[in-house]
């Protein structure tokens, strides 16, 4: 059995032209976590929005995140009201505040995957740097004090995809790897479902649209937030893939399509 439940735990608003969607002005972009449940055991991958987020971003530097991207968290979104039960384990794709923040209303004892690079890469911020990497310093404590654990503890199976042949088996089972898909901030990863034949693809790209169509974000918003050579390589090869494989779902973290 395997079963995925996708949550929208709250919404920013952005220019949709820095997520490469063709919309004009301004739109709303879910943040989506997914709740996997393959009969042995429960992760949720991502968070989305939390209360932490709003205390992370009160005050400056952390308040300039708010202020760039207004977050909407309605009482009914909030990751609590939504999760069918606690999961085993919650898996961070990457450490940006909309991905990590409601990882503070679940209990502490429950343990935390990310990437080696990610959890490295978080510890070594500073506070400033913290805000400017997405992810202020409140969050980032909090996070940290989880004592996260690297997803390159776990076994490297083949993946059956050509162009992302290798990922770590977080289940044991080969039903939940994890894949390297950098460019994105530092450290991000995707996670592969087999027998759903589902990728997911973070913020790899922002909707599916963007990713059928070619149409990435702008050059300077792909240098702000990580790698742009990194992601422009790891965005083509995800639609080399889609090409190949029509069969396979990609939802990519802020995808209307995919937003319940």
């Amino acid at each position: 059995m395997l079963r995925i439940t996708t949550l929208r735990v709250g919404s920013c608003r952005v220019p949709a032209a820095s997520a490469g969607l063709p919309d004009r002005g301004k739109v709303m972009l879910p943040a989506l976590a997914h709740f996997i449940e393959t009969g042995k055991t429960t992760l949720l991958v991502d968070c989305g929005y939390g209360n932490a987020f709003f205390v992370a971003t009160e005050k400056f530097p952390g308040r300039a995140y708010r202020l760039v991207t207004p977050v909407v968290l309605p009482p009914e979104e909030h990751l609590t009201k939504q999760l069918p039960h606690l999961p085993d384990r919650v898996v961070l794709t990457h450490m940006h505040g909309d991905h990590v923040a409601g990882l503070m209303d679940l209990p502490d004892h429950i343990p935390v995957s990310a990437s080696n690079d990610a959890i490295a890469h978080l510890r070594g911020l500073s506070t400033l740097g913290a805000t400017l990497a997405a992810c202020p310093h409140y969050l980032r404590d909090g996070i940290l004090k989880r004592t996260p654990q690297a997803i390159e503890n776990h076994p490297v199976v083949a993946t059956g995809l050509a162009q992302f042949p290798y990922g770590n088996d977080l289940t044991g089972t080969g039903d939940v790897i994890a894949i390297s898909l950098p460019g994105h901030g530092v450290g991000q990863i995707g996670i592969w479902l087999p027998a759903a034949a589902t990728f997911l693809i973070a913020d790899a790209a922002y909707s599916c649209g963007a990713l059928r169509s070619g149409r990435l974000p702008p050059a300077f918003v792909l240098a702000t937030l990580g790698n742009a050579k990194a992601y422009r390589d790891t965005f083509n090869r995800l639609r080399a893939l889609m090409q190949a494989r029509p069969d396979i779902s990609f939802i990519p973290s802020h995808c209307r399509e995919y937003a319940p």
